[in-house]
Order: C-alpha cells, then sequence, then structure tokens
C-alpha cells in the first residue's frame, strides 16, 4: 500500500464521486489523478512502502529495488525498589535480507534518566559497553564496522531521545542490545508513576522545512540539520510496526491502596516482597507512552525522607519532600493567560484533549480574576486585545472560540509567548501563563532562554498534551517559568489533571525554602533550589558533600503565610544504590542549562565530560560503546546502513504514514491538490457529456 495521507484519499473518492462520467473517462481521470497526487508529494513519500506482512521496505532512490528494512523489537524490564527505578530497555535488531546491515533505531527515554549500562549480546557471548568521549567512541565503532566486527553505540541525540547503531547484523540473523538506566519516582499529586516512554512525535524546527528524503546515516543527517542551522535529529517516525513487551518488579516499601495502568492492559500478580505488573498479550504496539499509577493505602500530609550513599570519600543525599495540600481559603486575585498550541502534530486526540483542558481551565476562574487565550499555529493570535474581567459575556465568548480551533500548520511557538509577555500586568494580581502543546519543537534551548528573561515576576506552567509529548521541554519551560508542569495523555484525565493543576496555581505551598545540613556542611546541589514548590508537586534534592553528615536535615520555608520547618533523619543506604549516579545525572542537567544560557561553554563542555566519565554516564559528550573483537562480515563484501523506524504516537498524524515526518500537516497542499482534482474532474465531466444544440 502506498504511503498517502488518509486525509488525502478522503478527498479523492469525495471529489470523484461529485460526478458520473463515462467508464473510460473514469479510468483516464483517476489515472491522471493519481499522477498528479503523487508529483505533488515528496519524494520519499512515494519511496517508503508498507507490505503487509508488517515489515518495512525502502528503495534509496525512485528505480532502486526495494529492500526490507531493519526491523527492532522491545522488551522493558523495571525494578522499582522504594522511590528508585533500575529500567532494563532490551532492543533485539533483526536483519532479514541476504545483506550486511548496519542498523539504527531512534528512541525516547525520561528526561531523568541516568544511562549508565550497555551490554551487547552475539549468540552465547555478551560484550559489555564502556564510556568514552563521544568523537572516540564514534571512532571505534566505526572502525571496528570497517574491519567487519560487531559493534554497538550508544548516543545521546537529546536530553530524551538516544541512538542505538548495531554494525554488521548479518544476513536473516539478530544482535540484541540492553541498555539500562537509573531515575528516582517522586510522590506526586498524591500518587507515584512510572513513566516509560515509548513513541516520539517528531519535532518541528521553526523557519527550517526539512524535506522528507531517502533514509540516511546518523552522522549524515545530523551534519545536513546542523547546515541548516539546527541539530535535530531526523527521527523517522512511522506508523506502528514495533511492538513491545513490558514487566515492572514493584516493591514500594509500604502497604498499597491501589496500582494501575493508565494506558495499557496489564496482567498482575502478588509476591512476597510486592508486585508483579506484565502486558497483556504478546503483539502490544509500541504507540503510546506506558503508565503505572500507585497509590499508598495512607497517605500522610506530608511525605519527607533523607537517604545518602557513601562513595569514596564523599556522601551523596538524595532529598525527597511532598509539601502539604491544604491551602489557605483566600486566594490571590490572578491574570492567567492561557496560549494553546493548534499546530498540525496536535492534530486527532491531541487537539481534543487540548480544548477540554482549556475549557476547564476558563471555567475555573473565579470573579475577579482577568484572561485571555492565545492560539498559536504558524502565527499567533488572541481572543482578546488584551486580559478581560471573568464575567458570563466573556465566557461565552471564550468557550466559542475554543470550540473553533483545529489543528494545522507548523509550530511556532515563539510569537505565541512573545504575545502573551507583551501584555503589560495588571497591577495587584498575580500573573500567571498556562501552556498547553505536545512542546514537540527542535528549539528547546531560545525559548526556554525566551521565558527565562521575559517572563519577569508571573509563574509560567506546562500542560503536556497527547500520546507521547516532549517531556523535556515541558518540563524545562516550566523550571524557566518558576511553576509546574502536568501532563494529560488521554481524554479521561483531563479532569483530574486539570483540578490538580489549579491547586497548584492558586497558591504555592512552601516558598522560601532552605536546607541547613548538620555541622555547618556546606553540599554542591546537583541543582538551583526552587523559589517556590506547589501543592502535590514533589521536591527533589540531590547534593554531594566531602564529608560524611551526622546529625538531622534541616528544612525551612514559609506556608500559608507561617514559618514552617521540619527536621529529618539521614538514613544510609548500601553502596551502589545509585544515589550517586542519580546526582551526576542531574548535575549534568543544570550544567547544560548553563551552557545554554551563556555560560562558558568550553568549561561547561569539561565538566559535563568528566562527571559523565567519572560515574559512567551517557551524555551529550560521552556515549557507551561495545566491539566484539571477532570478525563477523567476510572480507571483500560491503554493508549498508538502514534507520529502524521509531513508532508514531497513536492518533497522531504519523500514525497513518511510512515517510519522514514534519510537524506541520501539509493541509494547504492537500487543499490545493483537492481544488485542482475538483476543476480537473468537472472538465473531464464536460468532455463526456454530448454535445445538444438548442431547440428551433
Amino acid at each position: 500500500m502506498s504511503s498517502r495521507n488518509p486525509s488525502e484519499k478522503i478527498v479523492l473518492t469525495r471529489t470523484l464521486s461529485l460526478r458520473r462520467p463515462e467508464p473510460i473517462w473514469n479510468w483516464l481521470a483517476l489515472l491522471v489523478l493519481l499522477s498528479l497526487g503523487l508529483g505533488w508529494l515528496p519524494a520519499s513519500a512515494v519511496q517508503v512502502s508498507e507490505v503487509q506482512s508488517g515489515s518495512l521496505l525502502l528503495k534509496s532512490a525512485p528505480d532502486a529495488e526495494a529492500v526490507e528494512a531493519v526491523r527492532v523489537s522491545t522488551a522493558i524490564r523495571a525494578q522499582v525498589t522504594g522511590n528508585v527505578a533500575r529500567v532494563y530497555v532490551t532492543q533485539e535488531f533483526t536483519n532479514p535480507t541476504a545483506d550486511w546491515v548496519e542498523g539504527m533505531y531512534v528512541f525516547p527515554l525520561t528526561t531523568t534518566a541516568a544511562v549508565d549500562e550497555l551490554l551487547m549480546h552475539v549468540g552465547e557471548r555478551t560484550i559489555r559497553g564502556e564510556i568514552q568521549r563521544r568523537e572516540k567512541a564514534r571512532a571505534i565503532y566505526e572502525q571496528a564496522r570497517t574491519e567487519g566486527r560487531r559493534a554497538s553505540l550508544v548516543d545521546q541525540e537529546r536530553p530524551n531521545m538516544f541512538t542505538t547503531s548495531v554494525a554488521n547484523i548479518g544476513p536473516q540473523s539478530s544482535i540484541t542490545v540492553e541498555i539500562a538506566y537509573l531515575e528516582t519516582i517522586p510522590y506526586r499529586d498524591g500518587r507515584y508513576t512510572l513513566h516509560l516512554p515509548l513513541a516520539i512525535t517528531p519535532r518541528y524546527t521553526p523557519g527550517v522545512m526539512l524535506e522528507p528524503s531517502a533514509p540516511l546515516a546518523i552522522e549524515q543527517a545530523l551534519a545536513v540539520n546542523t547546515a541548516l542551522g539546527t541539530t535535530a535529529t531526523p527521527e523517522r517516525v512511522t506508523s506502528a510496526q514495533q511492538q513491545v513487551r513490558i514487566e515492572v518488579e514493584l516493591a514500594p516499601g509500604f502497604p498499597l491502596q491501589s496500582v494501575r495502568s493508565v494506558h495499557h492492559t496489564v496482567d498482575m500478580s502478588q509476591d512476597a516482597v510486592g508486585r508483579r505488573i506484565k502486558l497483556e498479550g504478546t503483539h502490544v504496539p509500541a504507540d503510546h507512552d506506558f503508565e503505572l499509577v500507585w497509590t499508598p493505602a495512607v497517605i500522610p500530609d506530608m511525605q519527607a525522607a533523607v537517604f545518602a550513599e557513601r562513595l569514596g570519600e564523599e556522601t551523596y543525599a538524595l532529598v525527597m519532600l511532598t509539601p502539604p495540600q491544604q491551602l489557605s481559603q483566600q486566594k490571590d486575585r490572578r491574570e492567567v493567560e492561557f496560549i494553546i498550541d493548534t499546530s498540525g502534530s496536535m492534530y486527532g486526540p491531541s487537539m481534543e484533549q487540548a480544548r477540554a483542558a482549556l475549557q476547564l481551565g476558563v471555567a475555573r476562574l473565579a470573579d475577579g480574576d482577568r484572561f485571555n487565550v492565545i492560539r498559536f499555529s504558524n502565527d499567533a493570535t488572541s481572543l482578546f486585545a488584551a486580559p478581560q474581567p471573568i464575567t458570563t459575556a466573556s465566557r461565552a465568548l471564550a468557550s466559542r472560540f475554543i470550540a473553533s480551533l483545529a489543528a494545522s500548520g507548523g509550530t511556532e511557538m515563539r510569537p505565541a509567548l512573545e504575545l502573551a509577555f507583551a501584555a503589560p500586568p495588571s497591577e495587584g494580581l498575580l500573573r500567571q501563563i498556562v501552556f498547553i502543546t505536545d512542546g514537540c519543537v527542535s528549539n528547546e534551548t531560545e525559548l526556554i532562554t525566551l521565558i527565562r528573561n521575559r517572563l519577569g515576576a508571573g509563574r509560567l506552567f506546562t500542560v503536556g498534551i497527547g500520546a507521547a509529548p516532549n517531556s523535556y521541554f515541558l518540563r524545562e519551560a516550566a523550571v524557566a517559568g518558576r511553576g509546574s508542569f502536568t501532563l494529560i495523555a488521554q481524554r479521561e484525565q483531563v479532569g483530574e489533571r486539570i483540578q490538580d493543576l489549579f491547586l497548584k496555581l492558586e497558591q504555592p505551598a512552601l516558598v522560601d525554602l532552605e536546607l541547613n545540613w548538620p555541622g555547618g556542611a556546606t553540599p554542591e546541589l546537583a541543582a538551583s533550589m526552587p523559589g517556590d514548590v506547589y501543592a502535590g508537586d514533589p521536591l527533589v534534592i540531590l547534593a554531594r558533600l566531602s564529608t560524611r553528615p551526622k546529625g538531622m536535615l534541616t528544612l525551612a520555608g514559609r506556608s500559608l503565610g507561617h514559618a514552617w520547618v521540619r527536621q529529618l533523619p539521614i538514613t544510609f543506604v548500601a553502596e551502589q544504590a545509585g544515589i550517586a549516579k542519580l546526582w551526576a545525572r542531574e548535575r549534568i542537567g543544570e550544567l547544560s542549562r548553563q551552557k545554554s544560557f551563556g555560560a562558558d561553554a568550553p568549561q561547561m563542555e569539561a565538566r559535563i565530560t568528566e562527571l559523565a566519565l567519572q560515574h559512567h554516564l551517557v551524555s551529550e559528550f560521552t556515549s557507551l560503546v561495545a566491539v566484539d573483537n571477532t570478525p563477523a562480515r567476510p572480507a571483500g563484501i560491503a554493508d549498508r546502513s538502514d534507520q529502524a523506524p521509531t513508532p508514531a504516537p497513536v492518533g497522531s498524524y504519523w500514525s497513518n504514514t511510512t515517510a519522514f515526518a514534519r510537524t506541520a500537516t501539509p493541509a494547504p497542499l492537500l487543499l490545493f491538490i483537492g481544488l485542482v482534482i475538483l476543476a480537473f474532474t468537472g472538465v473531464l465531466y464536460r468532455l463526456s457529456v454530448p454535445c445538444r444544440l438548442p431547440r428551433a
């Protein structure tokens, strides 16, 4: 079947049904119209085709012979102990062809994942990966590939997007690569959530239209994009062809009230330690993220704990605090500007969820508040010229405006943010911006810098929409905006998640927070302390100390206008608990922010590289590489490169296509094609009707 847009097929069907020409004209019209349509499509849209078996056929040129693509199957096993998860991602690369192949696969991970382990399984042998500077790791991998040895390489393309490359996969054979990472699972809005990303929404690059093209090697694609002014990876996102197996071993360390999978059907059993959860079925498409949620049987007013790990002469500490939920009955008057993404990447269920969230957001505003609604795609427009008071009339106008919103065009976020920042703040009102988007852009740094520089005294809150939003951008934008972020993956979650968000909007739970370590110790924090802590939001602080602290850690701040103090004992855990790696991952993230915001780039790069090498972590400057020293590909036989497709989110525009993706759907082009087809069909009909002279 062809890779044409399903909406285009509808246009063709409806147009051809308008007239009933003679059969010969019918066939001629269909042939000509298909030629016209294919001529307007990007080249690769007709170079990539999907066969009935679910495998993928690729052509490197229009006249080239089609070959099957490398297939990747994924299995994920997560071991959750307390509030720390050790996750193992196993990718099996299968080469169904008669050639020797290099396989590449772009896949998502969580923003906070500390990737520290790589194992390559070749037959009965297992080769462990080593951390190297990125350039050196690439050189080692390329040399092994050239010499016919099997090798694998794991690179970080973005903080939440990674690439696995596997060299010299033999004909009709497989190579298995296992990646492991650590992350914390904070207690948020009364629940713990294990989030396992599975699909990718392609990133939009403002001002640069990357036309789809024949499959490129990762390094070639990066060079092309760099020349165009972007470092975006060309994620090859297709209809759901990858399948996934997931197993979670849950040992929370406390009695549970409930455990549920938000988006997938699972089998659940209980053992002496905790719960074991497995995806139900053997052919589960990896087309939307996996979320496992559990709640404790007894929910305290506040949870706080400090854990520490000794590594050499240093102590690494993890402080976790969930602030109290109770809020004052007295609420500040607010000025809320809602920004909603109506770009092509929001097409389908995402747009429905965004409209529903926005309608509920406006409904939650109280008398005395002011508001405005800004929509953006290729451009940005606002409902009102300036924020208006909440009245029956303004609510009705907003409701009609929101109901009319539809997804189409590019994802130009900057004009929308500038439009919101341009409105002068109203005196005596707390200014807040609620940004509703899937966040799928490549210029995250530019936008986050804009938020930091232009927000002023206001606060910015992000609402992530869809089956696979860009959680890195959503999280970082909320950090820069001194706000909070909320994820809504399904229509059924909108009410609960918007209510959680407005509890945060209405009043911070803790402000002016300070940490006082025993003995006056001065730690190196992984990231700076937040100014405000919101109800239901976790506070996770990672610190490194040169001594072993003894005594109590004191947390102090203000809650509901009064002084708030807690003293917490420090619990030491066994070595290799992972706290040191978690600290290093968060510290690397903070140094990357500083580099993006104008700090000394060479100095930041050196510090990031040193930390990543010391703690064996993948970063933007370090990679994991594994090489089998036994030659596999016979001398004189060439290999070819092939990038396996990454699953698109369910319900999105790309879930119905096998071409390289662009986040702006080609709606104007499809409309133009439809008009051309309509006019052409009318001409054919005229020619097919016999000429009749008027009667005398």
